[in-house]
Parts: structure tokens; C-alpha cells; sequence
């Protein structure tokens, strides 16, 4: 081990107490294999880079309250390709032998899970063998007549009404875009005392909201905060609360804004409409245009992290394109470029006189130069 070299990463990432690493050595890996840093991974997802460290290391003390840990964990495993459900669970079973979730989120998270509640136990034999005293009922209800009596008098004299408790604002974690002010994870804006109507104020817990749009593909933003991923989207878990504002947006159709429910779990279904031209105007077909001498044109066919600069070394020269490529996507540059896949079969390249051609497998992580011709 190097001066200065953090021990954890002389022994590989895996030496965590307790065995807390398995969803850090899986969310390491995946990372590593599509060539990101972790610096990458909090460009792309919004998060805080110590907080994606601590979920590399296992160190669940140093992460927020469990609702927002689960949207982190959904966030870097999409960034990085692995499957959501696999890394929610496994992040579930760590931080419970960890001892990080309380008694009330364990008990949401199985109410999430579909589990039944817990049957109160019972004493076998039913209730033979004890007996009342005759004094109880005496003695309870005098207790009940003195309590009637103290809430008699606190309601005739007391009737100010209560001013409400601030809400604690959501603990930081994710950047985003500016704003007035920095919404947490789930796009909800922290509350300032005074400025929320009572149907504005959260009323606990989380529920899951699906979205589904005609044509699919459009993006999503809930108060602001962009929901990972394109339409349709499916069980996004966001902070309950009666009064929100959704808005969709998809290149080459109307965006569509509109106030919503989100104290229950919700379904979305919108019917986006193609932007029309104005009176006396054609909207013009676009035509696939052939590709000229000195020219690459890049196809996204399958989702893929994908890097291209001007020149022929990775990370040297003007960089062109640093994305999580989506299917449908196009680019077009003039030589020389050099192009980076995270999933080469999902990057489709042309160049001028030739036929399209894929850079690589299904998964593989491939990086090519293409020099002036």
C-alpha cells in the first residue's frame, strides 16, 4: 500500500465490517466497467459525490434518512446500468443489518412490499386463569371522569388556535439545476414557515407515481426535479403531498403542465400533441441526410454512456458529447473524433461511402479513434 493510499482501496473495496458491501462492490463494479468516475456519476444523477462514496463504502451512517437513500441508490444504479430492483434490495438488506432504518420505515417498506402487518400474539388457552379485581372499574372510571374534567376546562379556556410547527427542511444531497431554492431528492422544495397553504404541506411518507405518455420517451419534472429516465415511467417514488405541479416535455410536441394529487400513489396517462405550424406555414419532413467526405454521423440504437472529442485521444481536445445516450439519438462531426461507448452494440457509426456498422458486443465498453480522411 502507497503513502497516503486509503486502505480500503488496497484491499480491493471490500473491507467493510459486518459484510456491508455488496451493493458498494456492485455499484463499484458497474461503474468501472462503463469507465466512470465518481465525479461522472454526480454529473449525471444530480448527487452529491460523498454520498455516492459513502454507497461504494457501505457507510450508511453518513447518508440521510432512509427515503432519500432509496432514490439515491435508484439513481446510481440507473446511471451505471444496473438493474434498480436488484440494487433497492440488496441496499435494503445492508442498511437493515446496519441498523439504519427505524421501526416506522420498516414497517412502510414492508407495507411497499405488499407484506401483511404482524398478528398481535396471543395467550394460548384463551383467557382462563385471570381474573378481574371489582375494584378496577371503580377505579377507572373515576380516572375517566377527572380526565373528562381537564379536557372541559382546557377547551373552554384555551381555545387560541395552535400555530403550526415549521417543517424541518429535507436534508441536502441532490443538486439541480438552479432554482430559488434547491429541491431534495423526490423534487420536493423544502418549506418555508408562512408560505404554504395547509393543502401544500407534506403529509408523510412516500408514494409511487407512473407516468405514461403517447408517443413515449418524453421527460418528466415534479416542482421542478426531474424524474429519472423517460416515459413510460414506472413507480417513482417521490414525498406525499396534495399540491404539485407536473410537467412533460418531449422534442417536436407540446409540453404539458398541470397541477396534481400526489397524496396516494398516482397514475399519469397523457396524449401529447405535435406542435403545429403557424397559419400559412408547412412543417417540413426532416430527410436523413447523407454523409460527406470527412463527416462520422453517430446513431444511439440501445441506451449507452457515450464520450466523443475532437481529435484522436480520449479526454484531450474540445469534448463534444458526455451523456447517457438515449435510443433515437443522432450526431454528426467532422473528422477527426474520438468516440467512447459504454455499450458498444447500442452505438451505431457511418462514415462517408460505407455502411452503418456497430462499435462492438452487447456491453462492452469500447473506445475508437477516427482520424482525418
Amino acid at each position: 500500500m502507497t503513502q497516503g493510499q486509503d486502505p480500503r482501496e488496497s484491499m480491493g473495496g471490500n473491507a467493510r465490517l459486518g459484510g456491508l458491501d455488496e451493493l458498494g462492490a456492485l455499484l463499484r463494479q458497474a461503474r468501472s466497467s462503463k469507465g466512470l468516475e465518481l465525479g461522472d456519476v454526480a454529473e449525471l444523477t444530480h448527487v452529491r459525490r460523498e454520498y455516492l462514496k459513502a454507497l461504494e463504502e457501505g457507510r450508511y451512517d453518513d447518508l440521510p434518512e432512509d427515503v432519500y437513500t432509496r432514490n439515491f441508490v435508484r439513481l446510481f444504479a440507473q446511471a451505471v446500468g444496473v438493474s434498480e430492483a436488484q440494487a433497492l434490495e440488496v441496499y435494503q438488506r445492508e442498511r437493515q443489518r446496519a441498523g439504519g432504518l427505524t421501526t416506522l420505515e420498516e414497517r412502510l417498506d414492508k407495507e411497499r412490499r405488499g407484506e401483511p402487518p404482524p398478528k398481535p400474539h396471543r395467550r394460548p388457552g384463551g383467557g382462563g386463569g385471570f381474573r378481574l379485581n371489582p375494584a378496577v372499574p371503580t377505579v377507572l372510571l373515576v380516572v375517566a371522569l377527572v380526565a373528562l374534567a381537564v379536557w372541559g376546562y382546557n377547551a373552554l379556556f384555551f381555545r387560541a388556535g395552535r400555530v403550526p410547527t415549521t417543517p424541518a427542511a429535507s436534508p441536502p444531497g441532490v443538486t439541480a439545476p438552479p432554482t430559488t431554492e434547491a429541491p431534495p431528492p423526490g423534487g420536493l422544495a423544502a418549506p418555508v414557515a408562512g408560505s404554504l397553504e395547509q393543502s401544500d404541506l407534506p403529509v408523510g411518507g412516500t408514494v409511487l407515481l407512473d407516468v405514461l405518455t403517447d408517443p413515449p420517451g418524453a421527460r418528466v419534472a415534479v416542482d421542478g426535479f426531474m424524474l429519472p429516465g423517460l416515459t413510460p415511467i414506472r413507480a417513482a417514488p417521490v414525498t406525499a403531498r396534495a399540491n404539485r405541479t407536473l410537467r412533460v416535455n418531449l422534442d417536436g410536441y407540446e409540453p404539458v403542465e398541470q397541477n396534481i394529487d400526489l397524496s396516494e400513489d398516482r397514475t399519469i396517462e397523457l396524449d401529447l400533441r405535435p406542435v403545429t405550424a403557424a397559419a400559412g406555414e408547412t412543417t417540413p419532413v426532416p430527410q436523413a441526410q447523407p454523409v460527406a467526405s470527412g463527416e462520422i454521423v453517430i446513431h444511439v440504437v440501445a441506451k449507452s454512456w457515450l464520450e466523443v472529442y475532437r481529435g484522436t485521444v480520449r479526454n484531450e481536445g474540445e469534448r463534444l458529447v458526455y451523456t447517457n445516450a438515449e435510443p433515437g439519438q443522432t450526431y454528426r462531426f467532422s473528422l477527426p473524433v474520438y468516440v467512447h461507448a459504454g455499450n458498444a452494440a447500442g452505438v451505431e457509426l457511418t462514415l462517408a461511402g460505407g455502411a452503418p456498422f456497430t462499435m462492438g458486443s452487447s456491453g462492452a465498453v469500447v473506445g475508437r479513434a477516427f482520424p482525418a480522411q
